[in-house]
């Protein structure tokens, strides 16, 4: 973490005399995290965040964080994936029908409830890159692949970004555990939520 910390600042002062490579640097963050597992998500949204604003202004940069970001890590998932699907697929994915929890994943993506499978990918705190070398090894259909890819993305960034902003992660990188905070109490509020519905739908009303 301290290498890529350095990294940013080195960065972040090469963009402040070079104001022409922000939006360039706000695609190119994203794109290597959709490639290399490792790099956090949340510190590169907020850096883009940071750097955005400050060129942009707050309005114009956290639009421009989000159109951008998605954009670059939606091109790092495609390009791994069709990578991925093209060379190393038919190898790994007997290895991974072997794995009982690998089976487990490739019944759920190949499902027929698509939105389980959107939850699964729009988690923030999940590594996306793994999850994305795993839908690679699926029989899912390119624009089921697609569809999944670029709504998960916006709905990660745009999740970083207000919250990001909100809790100022780049200044203060713990305060991650906010994040963390708050999307949970979001999904147990929305587990609750649809526990209700599901107990409203099996009481049949009396005739």
């Amino acid at each position: 973490m301290d290498f890529l910390y350095n990294f940013l600042d080195k960065l972040e002062a090469f963009v402040i005399t070079h104001l022409w490579f922000a939006p360039l640097s706000a695609v190119l963050l994203p794109f290597l995290e959709a490639i290399i597992p490792s790099l956090p998500l949340t510190v590169l949204i907020g850096f883009n965040l940071s750097i955005m604003a400050s060129v942009f202004g707050n309005v114009a940069g956290t639009a421009y964080t989000i159109l951008l970001s998605t954009l670059g890590s939606m091109a790092g998932m495609i390009l791994i994936f069709g990578l991925i699907r093209m060379t190393l697929a038919p190898y790994f994915a007997r290895k991974v029908e072997e794995n009982k929890y690998g089976r487990m994943f490739l019944n759920v993506v190949d499902g027929p409830n698509l939105f389980a499978v959107l939850v699964i990918l729009s988690n923030p705190f999940l590594p996306s890159s793994i999850l994305n070398y795993a839908l690679a090894l699926t029989k899912t259909k390119l624009s089921r692949y697609l569809f999944l890819t670029i709504t998960s993305r916006l709905v990660i960034v745009t999740f970083l970004v207000f919250l990001g902003s909100l809790f100022d992660i780049q200044t203060h990188p713990l305060n991650i555990l906010w994040l963390f905070l708050v999307y949970f109490a979001l999904l147990g509020l929305w587990l609750l939520w649809r526990h209700f519905c599901k107990k409203k739908e099996d009481i049949k009303p009396e005739s």
